[in-house]
């Protein structure tokens, strides 16, 4: 797993450089530094000691969250971002690794049998950051959380008549979030993807239309590294954060951006492995929701770049240019590789976490 991500890296690396100048590329360079400095460093901690300072870390990150509301940077008309001198912050991204460590400490030995409060509670504690990250807006990060929720509660052991009432549920308030929850340009993006015939907002289907060019232009093998027209040209929008597949695609080609996605498709498997043979429940738990946190951003990411998702604010793991993201994947990494390494079995684990209270 770990030379996979070194490759993925060192593809970001050169794409972030494509896509953008030295100046992001040097940054990039000094987060993925900053990164390899955090993972190796939570390798030393046992795993559970994230669980016994779960509910603390939700309640910072959930008061960073509000605070950002009245103090955040606006970039662009979102306020997600602390900013300190020439780098910025965005709790948002912290907060999906901070859920699912929360989720799997709340309902790490409820398994095979959590009740509907259980899942009431559980959904509560989804639900507040993910509006206050709808707030700021970002929908991308927000739309993350509710997959992690599922993962996380169908790994826990729920109920299928408990399943099919919440997803009910969800679908009868879905009017609702439409009607008071999404940004009007949020709807715009949604009835583009849906109906592109329908949009008469320029802006609402111009993303989807220049990756579609990018991505068709790029052909089987590419036009070459840094060669990219609708890169070069600026006509791809957020080509070095959000669309930087379409990047790939253009400069490498389809069978190139194929391997790319066999490499993810590999990471994926591994993180799936990890969490299969992982015996005690709150490490299972754990590796489960980060590894639906990558897949998630992945299968989104790349599918609004194809034009079969819809487009919202969300990066493609170790490859798009954003602090926030590289660190917080190297965290969830790191979180993933340590319930490898300090596996545990169930009563083992469970008479470890009680000693330690």
């Amino acid at each position: 797993m770990f030379p996979v991500v070194c490759i993925i890296l060192t593809v970001g690396i050169f794409f972030v450089w494509s896509a953008s100048s030295e100046k992001f590329l040097f940054k990039q360079l000094v987060w993925i530094a900053i990164g390899f400095t955090l993972f190796f460093t939570l390798l030393y901690f046992d795993y559970l000691s994230f669980a016994h300072f779960a509910y603390i870390i939700y309640a910072c990150v959930l008061f960073l969250l509000i605070l950002l509301l009245g103090l955040g940077a606006a970039v662009k008309g979102s306020q997600r971002w602390f900013s300190i001198g020439s780098f910025s912050f965005q709790p948002s991204e912290f907060m999906k690794i901070t859920l699912v460590l929360t989720l799997a400490r709340y309902l790490m030995y409820k398994k095979y049998n959590p009740g509907l409060f259980d899942i009431g509670f559980a959904l509560l504690l989804t639900l507040i950051p993910m509006l206050l990250i709808m707030k700021q807006p970002d929908l991308g990060t927000a739309l993350v959380l509710v997959p992690v929720f599922f993962a996380i509660i169908y790994t826990a052991g729920i109920r299928l008549s408990h399943l099919l009432l919440l997803i009910g549920a969800g679908m009868g308030i879905s009017p609702l979030l439409w009607m008071f929850a999404l940004k009007p340009y949020q709807k715009m993006r949604i009835i583009g993807f849906l109906w592109p015939d329908k949009t008469t907002d320029w802006g609402a289907g111009y993303h989807r239309l220049q990756s579609l060019i990018a991505v068709g232009s790029g052909g089987l093998f590419g036009a070459g590294w840094g060669n990219g027209t609708q890169n070069k040209m600026n006509f791809l929008p957020e080509r070095h954060t959000d669309f930087i597949f379409a990047v790939i695609a253009e400069e490498w080609g389809f069978l190139r951006a194929c391997f790319l996605l066999i490499i993810y498709i590999t990471f994926i498997a591994c993180g799936i492995g990890i969490a299969r043979n992982t015996r005690e429940p709150y490490g299972r738990l754990v590796v489960t929701g980060l590894v639906t946190m990558f897949t998630t951003q992945i299968m989104v990411n790349i599918g609004m770049t194809l034009g079969v998702a819809p487009i919202v604010g969300i990066t493609l793991p170790f490859i798009s240019y954003g602090g926030s993201s590289m660190l917080t994947s190297f965290i969830a990494l790191s979180i993933i590789f340590n319930i490898k390494m300090h596996s545990k079995i169930d009563l083992a684990s469970r008479s470890l976490y009680d000693a330690r209270h």
